[in-house]
């Protein structure tokens, strides 16, 4: 059985915006190691919810800090 993956609001968050700032969904699920679709997804409800990000967002310290967290947290799941 294949365990399903659960990702939180500010991953999702996290992810939208990364997709804005590399300027492609595809390179950003490449990065997260996720499915581009899902980001996709995501970008649609954030667009009808009016929370869509300027293309030149560029990520802060603290949200480089969290991805960076969030990859080594991964990375350290997937070798259990």
């Amino acid at each position: 059985m294949v365990k399903r993956r659960v990702f939180d609001e500010a991953f999702k968050e996290m992810a939208v915006e990364l997709s804005y700032v590399k300027g492609s969904i595809q390179e950003a699920a490449r990065e997260l190691d996720i499915d581009p679709g899902r980001i996709s997804k995501w970008r649609q409800r954030h667009k009808k919810n009016d929370q869509t990000l300027p293309a030149n967002t560029t990520l802060t310290d603290e949200q480089q800090q969290i991805r960076r967290l969030q990859r080594e947290l991964r990375e350290s799941f997937e070798k259990l």
